[in-house]
């Protein structure tokens, strides 16, 4: 009887995943119900290319910068070499922790904080000897960097830049050839919600101020052939 039980839940086991795997692959079902999402083989959906670490900059009024991460007593480093900030993805709690860092040090008045996102390719976090199984290259680590947020001196948000990722991913979707052609070639049409009310249809009251429109008319550029 228990063999019986075991064989029948590992088989339904076995079962789900399968299902989960080709409804994934087919898009069949894959949307169909919320319990799908625990059926669904999505394990790795939105991981990136590139490893990244972000670190904080304050520049002072003499136009010295210092470094504010990690800090002089040292950091919290929840799971391997990785640092509280460079789990900070939305860049939420960056600025409260420069503050407590400038709050608890002596420095210089500080004129701007900067939020430096460091990003690098994650194959260049290869073990030396599995990189020279891999690739007959010379392992040199090239990193990127980006300006993630700017700070006054308060620490208060003053600019917001995209992380890296999304700039380069923009940069390739403006500058590929084909989706430009689409763009060219493209025709604009409108889609009218309901109860959309046309300029010349509104009506105008004795005061002879003009009631507006309950809503508006998109344009939505359209790929040819669909």
């Amino acid at each position: 009887m228990k063999r019986s039980i075991a064989v029948a839940v590992i088989a339904g086991y076995l079962g789900v995943l399968s299902w989960g795997i080709v409804s994934h692959t087919l898009s069949v079902g894959n949307v169909s119900h919320p319990g799908m999402f625990y059926v669904v083989w999505d394990m790795f959906c939105g991981w990136s290319g590139y490893e990244s670490r972000q670190h904080l900059v304050a520049e002072g009024v003499s136009g010295n910068h210092y470094l504010l991460t990690p800090s002089p007593w040292g950091e919290f480093q929840p799971y391997g070499p990785a640092y509280r900030t460079d789990y900070d993805n939305y860049a939420v709690h960056s600025g409260k922790i420069a503050r407590n860092v400038l709050l608890h040090t002596k420095h210089e008045p500080i004129a701007r904080v900067y939020l430096i996102e460091q990003s690098w390719s994650k194959r260049y976090n290869m073990p030396d000897y599995i990189w020279k199984l891999q690739f007959e290259e010379e392992k040199k680590k090239k990193s990127y960097y980006n300006t993630r947020v700017v700070y006054n001196g308060q620490c208060e948000s003053i600019q917001w830049n995209d992380t890296f990722t999304s700039i380069a991913y923009n940069r390739d979707l403006m500058s590929d050839p084909r989706i430009a052609k689409y763009r060219r070639e493209s025709q604009p049409f409108y889609v009218v919600a309901p109860g959309f009310v046309a300029p010349d249809q509104l009506v105008t009251p004795a005061s002879g101020v003009q009631t507006p429109q309950s809503n508006r008319a998109v344009t939505i550029p359209t790929v040819p052939g669909n």
